[in-house]
């Protein structure tokens, strides 16, 4: 809230104006700023004045300081109200009162609480606590405790308005994940909001741990990213509405808008000028909130693309560093000398007048230094504002991988800040997925990318760099070390990944080259197989479902306002891909953890692996050679406890053929396999149907132990 004026600040204000400023001898060091912390020290000096002591007024309470005898400077801790501060310093010469001139500081963000859930579960029941983690105004607070109208069930809740209180969920309560949201209201009757989750399972209720555990939504996304402003020519919001049943259709569950902020240059919107603002170009607030709103009611959840690694050269605390160097509040907000952090040999700078920047390979998108508190406060800030105020789902966070090598704790913080408010959030770090630290307690998931750090951005399916054309495992001009390829690639090199690595898997992005021009339709439809097939979270890339051919850097429009997507579709993607999706959705071992090679011959170019949960079992095989073969695929059924004298089926969900035999008939089965070809088989003690209307029936049970590029690589 904006503090009210005084009587004592209106008669200063007035005192002042009536007397002769003479500021050029009594000078602040800093220019007026948007600043990201309360408390600060406003420093200045005196010239020619004689004078031991003065006063600083802010926001016309007066605070006395001292000046330093040598270096005729001083330095007064303040702490800023809500909103616009001003600040004027007083010192007396000869008897005579000079004055600065006013410095305006103002707050960026609304002081409030903040506050945790958290929960201590036993059994069927779980005690809730509230902790208060800043309270600036050091107001008392009420609390209200509230459970999720969609929780599985109702739970008992023993006291609504305390700060403590416990609940019980009935014995028929299904398993499932129960939210319990806190609030917290202040006597002026401000409200923050914060939020707990308890998963209830065979064994009882566990509590969610916001430092690493993910909402269960998370296992079964299935991303489409879009390009606003090319989604169609002169892309709106509006536009992306009016298509979200279409993209429904098409079977994924998640869209992933890329940036909404206001933008220098437009485009894919990576130039961020304005964190806070949203795009004028795409559409109002009311259109973009329109479109959350829509999605969410149509099921769909909705990740924002955050940009923290960089602002643009155009961001007004960038040019007023260009103007005021040193002087400037941003003179630190902003990296201005090369380090040893990972990836420093990708740094570049330049000088833009009286500022000195560091950045990677993008001239006009500067580095932020995380080292400045009031950085990380304003990220902190400007992450929670957009899930609060249009209650998205979660975050792809862009190049995010500058800011865990030069301050790798902050995205650690960032992430509990989030979560407090909405633990279910999805975030996706534009990192690597083959590197540890990108789990350990950052991102809920990561990109499928090597661990090098000379190509950062290295997608694993690419065998080596190029900006004219998209050399992958799958045209290698060598078809017998395709095996061997994907095998590294699937496996890290055989380093395996982190306990709870979750990969991002793309064929395209908007990074990349198109998959289809650059490979053929059976390679396409191939890898997708094994994409939607594969552990991690699969992602589709606006126009991907048509075939779309031309880099997304040159282009204008993917799909036209006036038809529907599926009618662009020349190849027969479309429904494909919803096949896929709906594989996917309805049966739990594509959705799982759970993945494991298993033998197949040939093994250089034909590759075959397992997916399991609970006692749903699936395999594929890829034929990645250039010529149709049969393939004899080895299946581990000593693993499995089958009945000797039983029949079992392979059935292949994608054309409803089946394999039948005994244990022993099946463990090597011969499997037809046309050039660049993926097939996907169920396990079942019974002959089914593979319309997946309704999740199908489990096979028997089977326990495996888990193993543990861009042409432009560095487009943010």
């Amino acid at each position: 809230m904006r503090p009210q004026k005084t009587a004592s600040t209106l008669l200063f204000a007035a005192f002042i104006f009536f007397h002769p400023l003479y500021s050029q001898t009594l000078t602040f060091h800093k220019e007026d700023a948007v600043v990201w912390s309360r408390t600060q020290f406003v420093e200045g000096s005196i010239d020619t004045l004689v004078a031991t002591d003065g006063v600083l007024y802010l926001n016309g309470e007066a605070l006395p300081f001292q000046i330093s005898s040598t270096e005729k400077s001083f330095a007064v801790p303040v702490v800023l109200a809500a909103g616009a501060n001003t600040v004027v310093a007083r010192v007396d010469h000869a008897n005579t009162p000079i004055y600065s001139d006013t410095l305006r500081l103002t707050l960026g963000y609304a002081p409030r609480p903040e506050i945790f859930a958290h929960a201590t579960p036993s059994g069927q029941s779980a005690v809730l606590r509230a902790a208060i983690l800043e309270n600036p105004e050091e107001v008392p607070l009420s609390f209200l405790w509230q459970q999720d109208v969609s929780n599985p069930a109702a739970a008992n809740l023993a006291n609504h308005f305390d700060s403590v209180t416990a609940i019980v969920l009935p014995p028929e309560a299904p398993p499932g994940e129960y939210y319990f949201d806190l609030h917290a209201v202040t006597p002026a009757h401000d409200t923050v909001k914060a939020r707990t989750v308890l998963t209830k399972n065979a064994e009882g209720l566990k509590a969610f741990d916001i430092t690493q555990d993910h909402a269960g939504w998370i296992d079964r996304a299935m991303i489409y990213e879009i390009t606003p402003y090319s989604f169609v020519l002169n892309g709106k919001f509006t536009h992306i509405t009016q298509k979200l049943p279409e993209l429904v259709n098409l079977g994924i569950n998640t869209i992933w808008l890329q940036p909404v902020y206001k933008t220098r240059f437009r485009g894919q919107g990576y130039d961020v000028i304005d964190y806070f603002g949203v795009r004028e170009d795409l559409g109002t607030e009311a259109d973009l909130k329109t479109l959350v709103e829509t999605a969410h009611g149509l099921g769909l959840k909705v990740l924002f693309d955050f940009v923290p690694n960089h602002t643009s050269i155009h961001h007004p605390y960038a040019q007023d560093a260009i103007r005021y160097g040193a002087h400037s509040h941003y003179f630190d907000f902003y990296q201005r000398t090369r380090d040893n952090a990972p990836y420093a040999m990708h740094y570049n700078s330049r000088r833009d007048g009286a500022m000195q920047f560091i950045y990677y390979f993008w001239n006009d998108l500067v580095n932020l230094n995380y080292g400045h508190p009031e950085v990380q406060r304003m990220m902190i800030e400007a992450g929670r504002y957009w899930i609060e105020k249009f209650n998205i789902d979660g975050y792809r966070i862009d190049a995010v991988w500058g800011v865990n090598a030069r301050t790798p704790e902050f995205m650690q913080q960032w992430r509990l800040a989030l979560k407090r408010v909405k633990p279910e959030i999805l975030l996706l770090g534009e990192d690597k997925a083959t590197w540890p630290a990108s789990f350990e307690g950052r991102f809920d998931a990561a990109y499928d990318w090597a661990p090098e750090q000379d190509w950062v951005s290295h997608w694993v399916w690419q065998t080596n760099y190029s900006e004219t054309s998209n050399p992958t495992i799958f045209n290698n001009s060598n078809q017998n070390i395709r095996s061997a390829l994907l095998r590294a690639a699937l496996t890290n090199n055989g380093s395996g990944y982190h306990r709870d690595a979750k990969t991002l898997r793309f064929m395209e992005n908007n990074d990349t080259f198109r998959f289809l021009p650059t490979h053929d339709r059976n390679r396409t439809k191939m890898a997708a197989t094994m994409m939607f097939s594969l552990h991690g979270i699969p992602l589709l890339y606006n126009g991907q479902e048509i075939g779309a051919r031309t880099h997304p850097y040159q282009t204008n429009s993917i799909f036209l306002a006036s038809q529907s997507i599926q009618a662009l579709d020349t190849q027969g993607l479309f429904p494909f891909y919803r096949r896929l999706a709906e594989l996917r959705e309805n049966f739990p071992a594509l959705h799982s953890g759970n993945f494991q090679e298993i033998s197949v011959t040939p093994g250089s170019f034909v590759y075959a692996y397992c997916r399991w949960q609970d006692e749903q079992n699936i395999f594929a095989v890829l034929n990645m050679g250039n010529s149709a073969v049969n393939a004899a695929l080895t299946l581990p059924v000593a693993q499995l406890p089958l009945d000797s004298t039983k029949m079992y089926y392979l059935t292949d969900l994608m054309n409803h053929e089946s394999i039948s035999g005994t244990p022993s008939d099946l463990r090597t089965v011969n499997i037809a396999l046309s050039a660049f070809t993926a097939r996907l088989f169920i396990l079942t003690d019974t002959l089914i149907a593979t319309g997946v209307s309704a999740p199908l029936a489990a096979s028997e049970p089977l326990q495996f132990s888990l193993a543990q590029n861009y042409p432009n690589p560095f487009n943010p």
